[in-house]
């Protein structure tokens, strides 16, 4: 019976306190969009658009987050993308390698770590996860302090599943903008959505999990969120995740 009361309180909805912001997950699984992108990449700006477009859509249409990971491979060409990193990177090589490809790319798009070549693919992808029964029910809390955020993940997973599951925590920030002055793109002015800011390393999932992320300076707290994300090991079977921005927290 507990087990039974548990669940429904993951699956109840979101609310939204001045100290707290809880959301739980839905029955069915939300897809996760991630797009491998870089500044000095002249083919990047209009996947950019693409997925800023994309987010605008509203949930009951396509229940998705959408995540822009900039990588570094082409700061060689003379501009140096403020958001690459190599994790980033390192992470698009891991899903290259999952999904057997010989090389990566930029833009690269992924639906739940499986390639999706072509934005009619990507779409057909995530409403082929929409209809899924979600393997996992969880609930975010997210509070925050000075200078950090204070998360908590509650995690329930059927009996069925009986392998080890692993979790990251990500921070992604709307609204950002460059003016780049080098390499392929040099002149243009460059609008992003859903970049990513911060990611944990992979943890262990456990029932209740805990997690605080230190506040960059740089960061626009009233354009950030952050999600949870629930895979098998090494990236492999994506379960569930639950986002929300952090905009209640900020009259603290």
């Amino acid at each position: 019976m507990k087990r039974l009361l548990l669940i429904m309180s993951l699956m109840a909805s979101p609310t939204f306190a001045a100290e707290t912001i809880t959301i739980s997950s839905n029955g069915q699984q939300t897809a996760v969009l991630e797009l491998y992108t870089s500044e000095g990449c002249s083919s990047c700006p209009s996947a950019d658009r693409w997925l800023a477009a994309l987010v605008e859509l509203p949930n009951d249409e396509l229940d998705v987050l959408a995540l822009a990971f900039h990588v570094d491979y082409w700061d060689y060409l003379g501009w140096k993308d403020r958001f690459g990193s190599p994790r980033y990177t390192s992470r698009q090589r891991q899903l290259g390698s999952n999904n057997n490809q010989r090389t990566i790319y930029t833009p690269e798009f992924f639906v739940d770590g499986k390639e999706a070549r072509g934005t009619r693919n990507v779409l057909d992808k995530i409403r082929s996860a929409n209809k899924q029964q979600a393997q996992i029910q969880l609930k975010l809390s997210i509070s925050k302090s000075s200078n950090a955020l204070q998360i908590e993940l509650q995690s329930v997973t059927p009996d069925a599943v009986d392998k080890p599951l692993r979790h990251r925590y990500f921070v992604y920030e709307n609204q950002l903008m460059s003016d780049v002055t080098r390499g392929e793109n040099s002149g243009e002015r460059l609008f992003h959505q859903q970049v990513v800011r911060y990611m944990s390393p992979e943890l262990d999932l456990k029932h209740n999990n805990r997690h605080k992320i230190t506040i960059n300076p740089e960061w626009r707290l009233d354009n950030i969120g952050v999600a949870a994300l629930v895979t098998e090991p090494g990236n492999e079977n994506y379960l569930q995740v639950v986002h929300s921005t952090i905009t209640a927290l900020l009259d603290q």
